[in-house]
């Protein structure tokens, strides 16, 4: 084992040592062609079930930008023709009268019902009831469209109601608010893509779990561990040759899972109407360059768990559960979208996820919470690394039991 490592009677430098060991882990694990494949078949996972998950709800985004007419099942329509004319002109059918609109919803024949009171045929303030299933996407889409309809109906009759007795239509509203949007154009797509940043982190934390497992706890328990740390390199050398293979698989994991991100939601976009564009490439690119800290910090971390658990099944415990780490408070970040501030750029990960949160709304980084979220990664990442080392230089830690 020594001898593929160096031959005897050389002195290399210590970067060419590392390369070394990087290269003999790179021809191990690219031997296995079905693990590599699987594991380069995983990071698509997170890109299609998004994808999935858009186009399910392909009619309900439809719906709501109002992309596609609506035909909605009514009761009392004839009590309120006017209504129903406006609700036309804005390309939304009203169907023919149910016997009993709200069973007719509970038996999921309509995802909308409409009720029109009597009130509304003798020129009586009434209200309409709109029948929906608040817990289906397509159901809520079609509803907030047409309650949305039948508010602006009420206002536009209130103003000529007032027009037609001479009296102020400012009366009706002496303070009115205008509302600004300065984000991208509101739509239920941007909630998928928020989920862009925790699965981007969380491939990086699983991208090179099966190298650092079989790089140490594997070679431990295989006995071709021993040999090799009675090569001429240094624990730290070793270390950092296995950190490089495994940067590397992570790397491509990662390119692989962006990729797939941009291809897939821009290719619903082009043929799905009602669904937002998804961010450009460079917002991608950008996303890329800020993880790769991430990645350092989530190499040394696998090998440093992996060094220190005693066993296979033990090591796979734990590194299975790693990734929900800075994961689940991307998740919970991606529901309420945490502002950035200068702590939230010095918390290692967590200040990316906010910052690829950032990229994916449409708004810019500044360099310099850019590079401060950068820095605090690669230290935590060096600091992690030294404890690596420490416990490659342990020998209980690396032979078998």
């Amino acid at each position: 084992m020594s001898g593929c490592l160096m031959p005897k009677g050389t002195v290399w430098p210590w970067w060419r040592r590392c390369l070394v060991v990087l290269g003999k882990e790179m021809r191990d694990h690219l031997r296995d062609r079905r693990s590599l494949w699987l594991a380069l078949a995983y990071p698509l996972l997170g890109p299609l079930v998004v994808g999935m998950l858009l186009a399910v709800s392909a009619d309900s985004l439809r719906s709501e930008s109002g992309a596609r007419p609506l035909t909605v099942a009514a009761r009392g329509v004839d009590n309120a023709p006017e209504l129903a004319e406006y609700l036309a002109r804005h390309r939304v059918t009203l169907a023919a009268p149910l016997p009993d609109a709200e069973a007719a919803r509970r038996g999921q024949r309509d995802p909308v019902v409409l009720e029109i009171p009597p009130e509304a045929a003798r020129g009586e303030r009434f209200t309409a009831r709109i029948l929906f299933d608040a817990n289906n996407a397509v159901s809520a889409g079609m509803a907030g469209r047409l309650a949305e309809l039948i508010n602006g109906y009420s206002h536009e009759l209130s103003l000529r109601l007032l027009t037609a007795r001479g009296l102020d239509v400012g009366l009706l509203q002496p303070v009115t608010v205008e509302r600004v949007h300065t984000g991208r154009r509101l739509n239920v797509a941007l909630l998928f893509y928020n989920l862009i940043p925790p699965l981007v982190v969380f491939m990086i934390f699983l991208g090179a779990v099966y190298l650092a497992l079989d790089t140490t706890v594997g070679e431990r328990e295989r006995g071709t561990l021993e040999p090799l740390l009675t090569a001429p390199v240094r624990r730290w050398e070793l270390l950092l040759g296995k950190a490089g293979a495994a940067l590397l698989f992570t790397v491509a994991t990662v390119v692989i899972n962006l990729g797939a991100f941009r291809l897939v939601l821009g290719l619903l976009a082009a043929n799905v109407p009602g669904i937002e564009a998804p961010p450009p490439t460079a917002a991608f690119l950008l996303i890329f360059a800020m993880a790769l800290p991430v990645m350092a910090l989530a190499v040394t971390l696998q090998l440093a768990v992996a060094a220190l658990a005693r066993s296979m099944k033990e090591a796979q415990i734990y590194l299975g559960l790693l990734p929900l780490v800075p994961a689940l408070p991307g998740v919970a970040a991606a529901m309420a979208p945490v502002a950035p501030q200068a702590w939230t750029a010095g918390v290692p990960v967590f200040g990316q996820m906010v910052m690829f949160g950032r990229l994916i709304a449409g708004s810019g980084v500044e360099p310099g919470p850019a590079l401060l979220s950068a820095a605090t990664t690669l230290l935590a990442a060096a600091a992690i690394f030294w404890w690596a080392t420490r416990l490659y230089e342990q020998e209980r830690n690396l032979l078998p039991d």
